[in-house]
């Protein structure tokens, strides 16, 4: 038996892991992830809201769930991860419909040291989710993994992100032959809110079970941090994906995230609060583009609010002339 741990410096730069297992994108798999998160994104619930969208028999998959799944898969690269600290240049360049099979390969591509001595270490990960000879998104993902040996770290220093490319360029991943519905209410730039719902984050080693994610301090409370299990944290995007679809009843998908930080754990039974603006907006073919800002704060009996996500992702929304 060879179950691999790495810590960081274990990681060769360049070299691609051993890949986590194909998973196809079925009925039931999308079931547990909308009894988890509950997603109310119509296209991804109904078969009829699909087809009148994309022209096809097959639903489309929650866009979170594509992710979660590729992000899970990614693991085999995480299994000691201290913390995910950020994602870069997320964008689904094409769509997942049920029946579709996934499949991810991760390749460690820099390292750094922390601020903090020698024990910890920041990997950058590139990440190519297929199916089949199909590439779904090309993205990459900053892990904090620990350090055994120093000696043996590549420390490359970690790049900058690739400066961000204007909010029209995002039509290129918009499928061509997509029908938009009728607006059904307005946008603008600078509308910001607060959803009034707030949501209990639960089920979180479901999820990660659900999308074969490895990572220890997700599982074992003695890998999490001072005795408790950390969320995952596609868990926490997942439910401020669902404040979207609750609070913007004209919203088809998510096609791309700018970026995406983790500002601080999360734990199960914490109360999150989502706060979203809108930032920009382009319209294509039918559709609206909007870039915007959504921030998730969890609240502890006998603690102060902390905010614990930043998320700047790329909606796609019903409506808009051109």
């Amino acid at each position: 038996m060879n179950v691999s741990l790495p810590f960081a410096e274990d990681l060769v730069l360049g070299v691609p892991l051993p890949v986590a297992p194909e998973v196809t994108i079925d009925a039931g798999i999308a079931g547990q992830y909308q009894a988890i998160v509950g997603d109310s994104l119509r296209p991804a619930l109904s078969d009829v809201v699909s087809h009148q969208l994309t022209g096809r028999r097959e639903r489309l998959v929650n866009p979170a769930l594509v992710l979660s799944v590729s992000i899970g898969q990614s693991t085999v690269a995480t299994r000691r991860v201290i913390a995910n600290l950020q994602y870069r240049g997320i964008a689904l360049q094409d769509q997942v419909y049920l029946g579709d099979s996934l499949q991810t390969v991760v390749t460690p591509i820099a390292a750094d040291w922390t601020r903090n001595g020698r024990e910890r270490a920041k990997v950058l990960l590139s990440m190519r989710l297929t199916r089949g000879d199909d590439i779904v998104a090309d993205y990459q993902r900053l892990a904090l993994l620990p350090v055994l040996d120093p000696s043996r770290l590549a420390a490359t220093g970690i790049p900058d992100a690739a400066p961000e490319q204007p909010l029209s360029d995002a039509e290129r991943w918009l499928p061509a032959t997509w029908v938009s519905a009728e607006a059904t209410a307005p946008t603008a730039v600078g509308d910001e809110w607060q959803d009034p719902l707030a949501d209990t984050v639960s089920s979180a080693r479901e999820l990660v079970r659900l999308t074969h994610n490895l990572a220890a301090t997700h599982r074992d409370f003695r890998q999490g941090l001072d005795g408790q299990r950390l969320v995952y944290g596609g868990h926490t995007v997942g439910l401020a994906q669902a404040s979207l679809a609750r609070t913007m009843p004209d919203l088809v998908t998510v096609v791309a995230w700018r970026s995406c930080s983790h500002l601080a754990p999360v734990f199960e039974e914490d109360l999150l609060t989502v706060h979203t603006r809108i930032d920009a907006i382009a319209k294509v073919r039918g559709f609206r583009l909007v870039d915007a800002t959504v921030m998730a704060t969890a609240h502890r009996p006998g603690s102060d609010p902390v905010e614990v996500l930043e998320w700047h992702p790329v909606l796609v929304l019903a409506g808009g002339s051109e």
